[in-house]
């Protein structure tokens, strides 16, 4: 995120460079929390950055919904308690894109357990 600060483009530029629209960028420059892990990879690759740890995350994601939704449904309950997500919602995340917000949140709940 530092390298966007250091970017020349402005908001136009680097939302046509990343796929998303203007407004998107403003709104994600406020409200940083709110940038999903799709546009980082995008951002990462815009920058010629390594994006090796937000694809292990990835796959990590993709594995936990997995295991989580093969789980007994007590044993599913605690970990969504846990997590503070349903299974469902890790599901669509995965598929729609997991916010800093989101995964944040996760981590909060992971580490108070």
């Amino acid at each position: 995120m530092w390298r966007l600060r250091e970017c020349s483009l402005n908001d136009e530029q680097l939302a046509a460079a990343i796929g998303v629209s203007s407004g998107v960028i403003r709104n994600r420059r406020s409200k940083p929390q709110s940038w999903k892990q799709v546009d980082i990879d995008r951002l990462a690759a815009l920058f010629a950055m390594s994006n090796t740890a937000s694809q292990q995350l990835t796959n990590t994601l993709v594995e936990l919904s997995q295991q989580v939704a093969a789980l007994p449904s007590a044993e599913r309950r605690r970990i969504e308690r846990t997590l503070q997500f349903k299974a469902s919602q890790l599901s669509e995340y995965n598929g729609s894109g997991w916010t800093i917000q989101y995964l944040l949140r996760m981590h909060q709940g992971l580490s108070r357990s």
